[in-house]
C-alpha cells in the first residue's frame, strides 16, 4: 500500500492518488480507466500539478523500468507533463529537489525511448515535450508546434508592436494585423540547421530522430530571424517568444541549471 506524507498546500489531490496509482501499478498495460484517472489527478487537463504529482514520479519511473511496452510511453508522457509544471505554485519545491535523481533517470529513459523508434505521432510529440521538460525548458515543453497553420504572437523587442508570426501552410512571415488596412507582412528567414542555438539544435535533432520532419523544418523558422513590419528591426523569433512566455527561473528554485 502506498503511504505518503505530502505538504498540504493549495489544491489537492492528496489522499485520492494512492489507490488510483496502485491500480495502475497492478495493471500498467491494461487498466485504461486507472490511467485516465491518474492523469486527471496528477496533471489536470495536462497542465495543473500538485505535490502528489511529484510524489508519484518514482512510481512512474518504476513502471518504465519494468519495461511493459504498452505502459512505458504512458508513464514517460505523464512524467513529462508533471515536470513541465515544475514552475507552478504547487508548494512542493523541496519534494522536487528530493526526487531530482528520479527525474534525471526519467530524462535518460526518454532519450533511450526516442532512440528506440517505433512511436506513434502522438507519442512522439509527447516525448518531444517530455524531453524538454526534463531538460528544464518547461516553457518550450508547453509551447504549440502546429506548423501546418500555426501562428505565434510576440512583442517586437525594439518598439513593442504585437507581431504575428505565421509558420506553416499559410506561409512563413511576420505581420502586423491591421483589420482596416490589411496585414503588413515581412518574410521570415530560417536559421540553417547547423547554425541553430544549442536549444534550437537540440529540439531540431530530437524532432528529426522522432520522424517529425515537418516540425523540424518549422523549428528552423521558429529559431530564425523576423523583421518587425513597423520599425524594420530584426530579432530572433525564439528569443522573443521565450522572453514573453518562459516561466521565471529563480536562482534558488528547484530546477538545476540545464535541467536534471
Amino acid at each position: 500500500m502506498i503511504e505518503w506524507q505530502l505538504p498540504r498546500y493549495g489544491r489537492g489531490p492528496y489522499d485520492e492518488v494512492p489507490p488510483v496509482l496502485e491500480r495502475v501499478l497492478r495493471s500498467p498495460s491494461s487498466d485504461e480507466e486507472a490511467w485516465r484517472e491518474l492523469w486527471h489527478l496528477l496533471a489536470t487537463e495536462g497542465l495543473t500539478v500538485c505535490a502528489a504529482s511529484f510524489a508519484a514520479l518514482p512510481y512512474l519511473r518504476d513502471i518504465v523500468r519494468a519495461g511493459e511496452s504498452a505502459a512505458v510511453d504512458r508513464a514517460l508522457e505523464l512524467a513529462g507533463a508533471i515536470v513541465a509544471g515544475v514552475h507552478q505554485d504547487h508548494g512542493a519545491d523541496e519534494l522536487v529537489r528530493e526526487v531530482a535523481p528520479v527525474i534525471a533517470e526519467l530524462r535518460r529513459m526518454v532519450a533511450l525511448r526516442i532512440d528506440g523508434g517505433g512511436l506513434s505521432p502522438a507519442s512522439a510529440m509527447a516525448l518531444f515535450r517530455a524531453d524538454l521538460a526534463f531538460a528544464g525548458a518547461s516553457g518550450w515543453s508547453l509551447a504549440e508546434y502546429d506548423f501546418e497553420d500555426g501562428f505565434y504572437t510576440v512583442s517586437c523587442p525594439h518598439c513593442d508592436l504585437p507581431v504575428t508570426l505565421a509558420i506553416g501552410d499559410y506561409g512563413q512571415y511576420s505581420a502586423h494585423r491591421d483589420w482596416g488596412e490589411g496585414d503588413v507582412r515581412r518574410p521570415l528567414h530560417p536559421s540553417p540547421a547547423d547554425e541553430l542555438s544549442s536549444l534550437g539544435k537540440r529540439m531540431y535533432d530530437t524532432a528529426r530522430a522522432l520522424g517529425l520532419a515537418e516540425m523540424a523544418e518549422g523549428l528552423t523558422y521558429l529559431f530564425g530571424r523576423a523583421e518587425c513590419p513597423d520599425c524594420a528591426s530584426t530579432f530572433i523569433v525564439a528569443d522573443q517568444y521565450a522572453a514573453d512566455n518562459e516561466p521565471h527561473h529563480s536562482s534558488d528554485g528547484p530546477v538545476p541549471a540545464g535541467g536534471w
